[in-house]
């Protein structure tokens, strides 16, 4: 049975005791201070509570060996992507030989064989298996899901894509259907996923403390934007033969193959302008903060479009976060569907967006058409009143045709097939609750590219792309607990502990 072994402040103290035996009392003061960051960083971050978050993973009963100290576990990784290692079993070896980075985790050093150190039940150092495991347990993994890897081979596609522009929907108007369907089960909830509890953690561990705080902004009008990043996987997107055919020279078998990472997918990267193999994460940051921090992040398949994802992460968004009150959510243009429009402002937000450069745009001049005083189309050249064709209530648009008579008068370029459209006032689009172009507008939507520096520091900084993994459980791990590391550097920005408070034997040293 899993449980709090001991408290925040007996880690401190236990950091304490043994950084100053080992470290201060031999004279080798000089490693604290160079490494003083880490340890300011962790010193004031209390991560007693995923306890209680993950003990539904581990086995109710007190048989068998005793579970490692989760909260340890959980530190030490942290410790692993604060300092840039992205290998388990390097960073095994890393806690073996150097006593720092094990008396900073939680662990007894290598060197110290005592099994209690004043009255903390502190842990030995943990096996690379163990790391797995734990990982596992973070992620809510159905084996039943990942039992089979066997899958039909996918050549990458050939096609194309524009400069910026992403790749399409294989599904034209999934966006309105996915809508329709979340709006007539409002009050179910999606459920549970793989990163179901990570999420959790984040938000009861490090989303809710920055919010109290103050460096996310105003609880009570809380602004959001959202964006995903392409993340090519490490395995081979050729798998490996299992079938017994025998091929001629030329041939090709369609037979299913064996994959490392059987959810990869081909996906267009629109910023680099190739096609990648992976999956895309997508996530949602705080607009207001100073410090581009992460809400919540979704992992999907790299061939699905934002809107479409974007759909179910607002969902889990507003269900995760029932105390918040979310003003608005800024997107790109890669949300513009009317349908998405109409989400958000069912859940009480207040959406900037931009427009689709390859969707219909509202036509304030045209060559033929002037529009009278009542909002009715005209002809320019004769003055005839275009034909009311009807009102499209799924576009929000009423058409308008040219006069019959068109087609034989020869004084413009009319004809009479020709069609102008007009927006109805409750088109979401155009008529959005804070004005398309106002200075408000333009002030939020310049807050979209937070989530662009968040992803930078994801991948960048504390290297969740370049870990070299072939598991899509294992890269979700890494993809939270660089957001975690983002939160953890922001709490060190905004305290002002130094190391000299913590050991007052280094002001000589510090100085």
């Amino acid at each position: 049975m899993l449980a709090v072994k001991y408290s925040h402040k007996q880690y401190q103290n236990f950091v304490s005791d043994f950084l100053t035996r080992y470290f201060i009392s031999t004279g080798q003061q000089i490693t604290i201070v160079i490494r003083s960051s880490l340890v300011v960083k962790l010193w004031g971050v209390d991560l007693t509570g995923i306890v209680q978050l993950i003990k539904n993973q581990y086995s109710r009963t007190n048989r068998g060996a005793p579970p490692k100290d989760a909260v340890a576990l959980f530190r030490s990784l942290i410790l692993m992507t604060l300092t840039g290692e992205t290998s388990i079993p390097n960073w095994v070896d890393t806690l073996k030989s150097d006593p720092f980075v094990a008396v900073l985790s939680g662990f007894l050093p290598a060197c110290f064989s005592a099994v209690k150190v004043d009255d903390i039940s502190a842990d030995s150092i943990s096996g690379v298996g163990t790391f797995y495991d734990y990982m596992d347990r973070l992620i809510r993994k159905d084996r039943v899901l990942y039992k089979s890897k066997l899958r039909k081979f996918k050549r990458k596609p050939k096609k194309k894509q524009k400069k910026n522009q992403k790749l399409d929907s294989s599904r034209p108007g999934v966006v309105e259907r996915l809508v329709n369907r979340l709006l007539k089960y409002d009050n179910a909830k999606l459920p549970d996923n793989l990163e179901t509890t990570l999420n959790q953690i984040l938000k009861d561990v490090f989303v809710m403390p920055s919010l109290a705080m103050g460096i996310l902004g105003d609880p009570g009008k809380f602004n959001v934007a959202a964006d995903g990043t392409c993340m090519p996987t490490h395995a081979s997107c050729y798998g490996k033969k299992v079938c017994d055919c025998k091929l001629k020279p030329g041939e090709r078998c369609d037979c299913p193959r064996l994959f490392a990472d059987p959810t990869a997918s081909w996906g267009w990267d629109s910023y680099n302008e190739h096609y990648f193999y992976g999956h895309t994460f997508h996530g949602f940051t705080a607009c207001d903060s100073f410090y581009s921090l992460p809400i919540h992040i979704k992992c999907v398949s790299g061939k699905r479009h934002d809107s479409v994802t974007g759909v179910y992460e607002l969902k889990e968004l507003v269900d995760l976060y029932p105390e918040v009150n979310f003003h608005a959510a800024v997107f790109d243009s890669a949300y513009d569907a009317n349908a998405f429009y109409l989400l958000n402002l069912h859940y009480g937000i207040k959406p900037v967006i931009d427009l689709n450069t390859r969707a219909s745009k509202p036509v304030t001049v045209s060559d033929l058409i002037e529009i009278d005083k009542n909002g009715i189309p005209h002809c320019k050249c004769l003055g005839h009143q275009l034909r009311n064709w009807g009102l499209m209530s799924k576009s929000f648009r009423r058409k308008w045709l040219f006069p019959v008579q068109c087609d034989a008068c020869d004084k413009c370029h009319a004809y009479s097939c020709k069609s102008f459209y007009t927006k109805t006032d409750d088109n979401p689009r155009f008529f959005t609750p804070i004005l398309r172009g106002s200075d408000e507008w333009k002030q939020l939507y310049k807050r979209r590219s937070t989530t662009e520096r968040a992803w930078d520091r994801i991948n960048n900084d504390f290297h969740a792309e370049s870990a070299v993994t072939c598991s899509k459980e294992r890269r979700v791990v890494r993809v939270f607990l660089g957001a975690f590391c983002c939160f953890i550097d922001a709490w060190a920005c905004e305290s002002t502990l130094s190391i000299t408070d913590i050991f007052p034997a280094l002001s000589r040293f510090a100085a």
